[in-house]
């Protein structure tokens, strides 16, 4: 059997983790698989060290919304940039749309995996999945991996005709998580759809024998048994910088010695917001502004914590998972599919409100003071990602809904 993945995506992060865990955990080894993306994604070199048996990658230069004509209009306020892509989004897909029938032909795969960043998200994603079928094929599963938009007012009829055709043409509209897929209800046609379904992602075990202990207070120059707590994120907003330092400065009070890792990445004016805050609020402390760090998961497991300081828009907790497989304890925000990733509260970590900073420096100060507290919930942590978050259960699940 021969599976395209098809992706759109235009930063590294959760989605080429996401193909890598899923076709190195393959149940069928005889199965060949085929990457169709974008030829200017910046994962692409990523993903393909990362597998464990060759994989033909197939780019394409077919216009995308979001950079087609970008230089004409970077000058342009943010409003218009945004109204520009919509409409380009609107203008270029039956271009796309033909562009794809034809690839996926030559492709000459038997079944089509289109892997998403969040919906709408790529439209190269939802005219793949369409185009599919429209060549003969028999459905495919359409995979999406952050939280559902509405479709904005003016360009209701184009969505709501993309959506009705793409859930004609899937066999599953598959996320990561019930949080996640119940986002999708904002879209009036998938109210009603008996195709929607989440399979949790699934991460490797991390090699913790192969990982120097010591690698990261190394780099850092810190005494190695200093408390370091440590943040995986890009540098958006919604991350949550600003209410972390905000919650840190009480927690500093009591543990002067302490230091925290933010490990991440960004554009220029993301970094830039990222520095101001630190500046703002930690001033003179021990705070460590990493940048992107490649394989950063490896290194939660010299931290005594991770923290998680989201506002908005988390569809699953990615980096909650990789924590838990570590033994290390979680601090984070209730928002989205945090408390469904993380189960119970108080049984591997603890959440609060989005918008109580006390509450967030009470929960960490509390496992910074309790390190046999913070051990016992690392080990419980570990037993639920080992259960939910297995990869071979989850490409095991893909596999029956191609079959």
């Amino acid at each position: 059997m021969k599976i395209i993945i098809f992706t759109e995506i235009n930063r590294r992060g959760g989605v080429d983790n996401f193909i890598i865990s899923l076709i190195n955990n393959w149940p069928v080894k005889e199965d060949k698989f085929i990457i169709i993306s974008n030829a200017s994604h910046p994962g692409l070199k990523y993903i393909s060290e990362n597998l464990k048996d060759e994989c033909d990658i197939i780019t394409h230069n077919i216009p995308l919304n979001w950079s087609f004509l970008s230089n004409n209009i970077k000058y342009l306020p943010n409003f218009f940039q945004r109204v520009f892509r919509q409409i380009f989004r609107i203008t270029l897909s039956p271009f796309q749309y033909y562009s794809l029938k034809k690839l996926l032909r030559k492709a000459d795969g038997d079944h089509l995996i289109s892997v998403n960043g969040g919906y709408p998200g790529g439209e190269t994603c939802r005219l793949a999945t369409i185009a599919w079928t429209s060549i003969g094929m028999p459905p495919s599963i359409h995979n999406f991996h952050n939280l559902a938009g509405k479709a904005r007012r003016i360009f209701t009829p184009y969505e709501y005709y993309i959506d009705k055709r793409l859930e004609e043409s899937a066999k599953k509209i598959i996320t990561v998580s019930r949080y996640c897929l119940e986002s999708l209800f904002v879209r009036p046609i998938f109210k009603k759809s008996n195709k929607l379904s989440f399979i949790y992602n699934g991460l490797p075990r991390p090699d913790n024998d192969k990982h120097d202990s010591k690698k990261l207070r190394t780099k850092l120059n810190i005494n190695q048994n200093a408390k370091l707590i440590m943040m995986i994120g890009t540098y958006e907003k919604h991350k949550g910088h600003e209410f972390l330092m905000q919650s840190m400065t009480s927690v500093f009070e009591k543990y002067p010695q302490l230091h925290l890792a933010i490990i991440g990445t960004g554009t220029d004016n993301e970094k830039s917001n990222v520095k101001a805050i630190i500046n703002q609020y930690g001033s003179g402390k021990n705070i460590h502004l990493m940048g992107f760090i490649n394989n950063a998961a490896s290194m939660i497991k010299e931290a005594d914590l991770l923290v998680i300081p989201s506002q908005s828009d988390e569809s699953f907790g990615l980096s909650a998972v990789e924590a838990m497989l570590s033994c290390i304890p979680v601090i984070s925000t209730d928002i989205g599919a945090l408390p469904e990733t993380l189960g119970e509260n108080g049984d591997c970590g603890f959440y609060s409100p989005s918008n109580r900073t006390d509450l967030f420096a009470a929960n960490i100060m509390n496992l910074i003071g309790n390190p046999e507290k913070a051990k016992e919930l690392g080990l419980n942590g570990r037993r639920r990602a080992l259960k939910y978050y297995d990869p071979k259960l989850m490409a095991s699940n893909y596999l029956k809904v191609l079959e």
